[in-house]
């Protein structure tokens, strides 16, 4: 089992931020939102604001935990632990990304993910309310 954690980082515009993997990463070219494997000695919050951080050069705060999700790719089983996070400081970089963008919650669907992020982006396409 991998653990990921990943934030769904948004401004006070009600923008969210996803990123573009790298061509050369698992799953690359897919959209998805910034995170990643957790170290052994940090919490799932800090996990992600630690990949913020390290991917794009921002800084955020997690405000809420949803609920896990698990799934079973041929490379991998992936327990996505998503976080809702406000962005505090920092205009993002393409530092551990191919790139990345602020867009607003309908535009998700215009966008491929990989499978896993299919019932976070149906909830979020459901009720944008959760990102308040």
């Amino acid at each position: 089992m991998i653990e990921v954690a990943i934030a769904i980082i948004h401004d006070d515009r009600q923008r969210i931020l996803i990123c573009q993997r790298r061509p050369d990463a698992v799953l690359g070219g897919l959209w998805e939102f910034p995170g990643g494997k957790c170290q052994p000695d940090e919490t799932l919050a800090q996990c992600a604001c630690r990949e913020a951080t390290e991917e794009l050069g921002i800084t955020i705060a997690c405000t809420r935990p949803l609920e896990p999700i698990t799934y079973d790719y041929p490379h991998g089983r992936v327990s996505l632990h998503p976080f809702i996070a406000r962005h505090i400081s920092g205009d993002p970089q393409a530092l551990g990304v191919q790139t990345f963008q602020w867009i607003t919650p309908v535009q998700l669907a215009a966008f491929s993910f990989p499978p896993a992020n299919a019932p976070l982006l149906a909830l979020l396409a459901k009720d944008f309310s959760i990102l308040l």
